[in-house]
């Protein structure tokens, strides 16, 4: 997974940013900032980030403010990634979780949050926000979910099926041997990475067999020159849409697809925790039907080029 862009404080954000930040650093409310930083501790911590200040014995949250309203741009970023760098909670991750948490709440008001580079935090713009679903969504949601749940598809998977050379086809049917032999309801993180990452071997090897019909597809990505990239540097995002365009994959396969390409980047365990992402047995058992759907068509397809 590509991490987004960085992105650096240019101002010094406005009082309805610098006033919940100055909670934080205080911490009195443990509900939503894990640590609490008396008259010392709040010394200490601007010190140790260069920021040569030491507290009056002031108000607390009141001298904080004044702090932060004298500091540059830069200075104002570097506190709000130290109040989500593991280091601060000696690696306590449910504290950390917290502070991310809160912190994107913070930010959120002027359209950043925080992202992690393995385990290096950065800002970020926000995502999209998304509200509640009107009832009517929700529910055809729920329904297009159940229906394609509900379709029937065989277990015994045979990759050499899909007319493959025989060393891809050795190396993806050991994969889906592995999966297979996962206990779903013991591993579903391992079972949803292994079935993400074979599903986008599964379709990469479908590509390089059918190459020209990709290549010449109108959706096939280009590099900054405008060429069509080599199949190899494609995403399995950019895989899932050219399949379907060409006709490989159906459009309930490609919806569901890109679920199963979601669940899958979630094998970065900052990506992971900042998502609060905890699959249970529905989300196997979804990712599970979206591979062997993928698998049957492409089958199909195979199959109808032969007859």
């Amino acid at each position: 997974m590509v991490s987004p862009p960085v992105v650096h404080l240019e101002n010094v954000p406005d009082i309805d940013i610098l006033n919940p930040l100055a909670d934080f650093i205080c911490g009195d409310e443990k509900s939503r900032f894990p640590i609490y930083r008396s008259s010392f501790f709040l010394t200490r911590f601007f010190q140790s980030l260069g920021i040569d200040v030491t507290h009056d014995g002031s108000a607390r949250k009141r001298w904080v403010l004044e702090v932060l309203q004298q500091l540059e741009p830069s200075e104002i970023e570097k506190i709000i990634l130290r109040l989500v760098d593991l280091r601060e909670y000696k690696g306590v991750m449910g504290d950390l979780q917290l502070a991310v948490r809160s912190m994107n709440e913070i930010l959120i008001m002027d359209n950043l949050a925080i992202g992690f580079d393995n385990a290096q935090p950065f800002i970020k713009l926000a995502a999209p926000l998304i509200f509640d679903e009107p009832e009517k969504l929700k529910a055809n949601r729920t329904k297009d979910e159940a229906e394609f749940l509900s379709k029937q598809f065989g277990d015994d998977i045979k990759i050499q099926e899909l007319g493959l050379d025989s060393v891809t086809t050795g190396y993806l049917q050991r994969r889906v041997d592995e999966v297979q032999a996962c206990p779903k309801n013991k591993v579903p993180l391992g079972t949803i990475f292994l079935l993400g990452s074979t599903l986008e071997g599964l379709l990469l090897a479908a590509a390089l067999n059918d190459q020209p019909r990709y290549m010449r597809s109108k959706t096939a990505p280009k590099d900054r020159s405008g060429s069509v990239k080599r199949l190899h540097d494609w995403k399995l995002a950019e895989l899932i849409d050219v399949a379907h365009e060409v006709g490989d994959l159906r459009l309930d396969v490609k919806k569901f697809s890109h679920v199963l390409r979601d669940f899958r980047n979630y094998i970065h365990p900052f990506h992971q925790m900042e998502h609060s992402f905890n699959p249970d047995q529905h989300t196997v058992d979804i990712c599970w039907q979206v591979f062997k759907a993928a698998f049957y068509q492409l089958k199909d397809k195979v199959s109808a080029e032969r007859s």
